[in-house]
């Protein structure tokens, strides 16, 4: 497996639905920089305020304060709700999580955990670790989200519950799980979709050990810079701990579990696993699942994949009969989303634009412009005419930033 280490690196994460980055990419995107502890408590706010509602109660929320509120801190919010007694304050991530159009009613966040929540984003590269600050990842994240679903964290909004995804936000989102954890989820996918039809956590990760450890074998005789030695040790470290819950009883919680739901119930968002309890973390692989792991077997590794089977992928998955993009029009979506994400010295990561301008062809015009093309459209478009499109290097000098000179060829 060629490249970077594509691993969540840690299995102590609290498992969070993938509407919640909604929220912190756009807190992120506030002010320029902040802290973790400004962060998290900032993000916990915004998801756990409150709307007066009053009875009578709906039946979702009704079935979701039974099967979820559970806690004793609930006891009086629970009994108001079950038995339509009168006016309550309940939080907004509770109405939209009560939703029966959601794949998955788990997932509610805890004030006491609000400095676990901002990790996940860290990971999926949308939020930049140390100065918490929004990544251009977190911009083609909310090019793809609607204003009244970032306005639906402050004011109640049934029609634009946030937690729902959207074909454009399940693209982009499937990506950053994928370019951060491909390594373990695609092999484990690929184990769970062997295995039968349905699985539970407690299964998943019993699968995680052995998987982990292959990634580490993978990468342990290549020469790499401190910082990723250390990440194979700490996945050792993981791999160890997970394994040790192997053949143990089922709790809900401990190293398996943290290490399994993470990878188990964003899947269900992003439509490739679903539920046949919303309730219960036991799951089915579906159609999209299928698709992927199919065209991820056809490609070299994972890079090949990522940058030239990912829409394809996507596009088989979803039924869709897509053509591949023409010049124009590729040359058009990528300039448009680099007006989109464009930094404040014009520049943009080319993966960045390259996911923005795909994702948007795919879902408005059911055609396919790989990562891998896009890159070198615009190269040859650059040699071509100088004057629309510009380059420059990462440290490693490689070509990674990309900035658009005009809007439009000739123009």
């Amino acid at each position: 497996m060629a490249g970077r280490i594509r691993v969540l690196d840690s299995a102590n994460r609290t498992m969070q639905r993938v509407g919640f980055l909604k929220a912190l990419a756009a807190l992120v995107n506030e002010s320029e920089t902040s802290n973790l502890e400004t962060l998290g408590k900032r993000f916990i706010a915004r998801v756990t305020q409150r709307t007066k509602l009053v009875p009578p109660y709906d039946d979702e929320l009704k079935e979701y304060a039974r099967t979820r509120l559970t806690d004793g801190a609930y006891r009086e919010l629970r009994k108001k709700i079950m038995e339509d007694a009168g006016p309550a304050g309940v939080e907004l991530q509770d109405v939209y999580l009560a939703d029966k159009s959601l794949p998955s009613s788990t997932g509610k966040l805890v004030q006491a955990d609000w400095r676990r929540y901002p990790y996940l984003a860290t990971s999926l590269e949308i939020v930049k670790k140390g100065t918490y600050s929004g990544l251009t990842r977190s911009l083609v994240l909310l090019a793809v989200t609607p204003k009244e679903e970032l306005a639906a964290f402050g004011n109640l909004d049934r029609q634009n519950n946030p937690m729902r995804i959207s074909e454009c936000q399940a693209i982009v989102l499937l990506y950053c799980f994928l370019d951060n954890d491909a390594a373990v989820a695609l092999p484990l996918l690929r184990a769970l979709i062997g295995s039968g039809e349905r699985f539970d956590e407690r299964f998943a990760g019993d699968l995680l050990p052995e998987i982990l450890r292959e990634v580490i074998a993978s990468h342990a005789k290549r020469s790499l810079p401190v910082e990723e030695r250390d990440r194979l040790s700490m996945l050792g470290k993981i791999a160890t701990s997970v394994s040790k819950w192997k053949g143990k009883a089922y709790t809900g919680s401990g190293a398996r579990e943290e290490a399994a739901r993470v990878r188990l119930e964003p899947y269900c968002d992003l439509g490739l696993l679903r539920k046949p309890n919303r309730e219960k973390f036991e799951y089915e692989p579906n159609d999209s699942a299928r698709a992927l792991i199919s065209h991820y077997a056809k490609a070299a590794d994972i890079d090949a994949f990522l940058q030239n089977g990912f829409f394809a992928a996507i596009a088989a998955g979803r039924g869709i009969k897509a053509r591949p993009a023409n010049d124009d029009e590729a040359i058009k979506a990528l300039a448009d989303a680099g007006q989109a994400l464009k930094s404040t010295l014009g520049y943009t990561p080319l993966s960045d634009v390259g996911l923005l301008a795909g994702t948007r062809l795919l879902t408005e015009r059911d055609s396919i412009l790989e990562l891998g093309h896009a890159v070198d459209l615009l190269k040859a478009l650059q040699k071509r005419d100088p004057s629309f499109v510009r380059f420059t290097v990462d440290r490693m000098g490689t070509l990674a930033y990309v900035k658009f000179l005009k809007t439009e060829r000739g123009g």
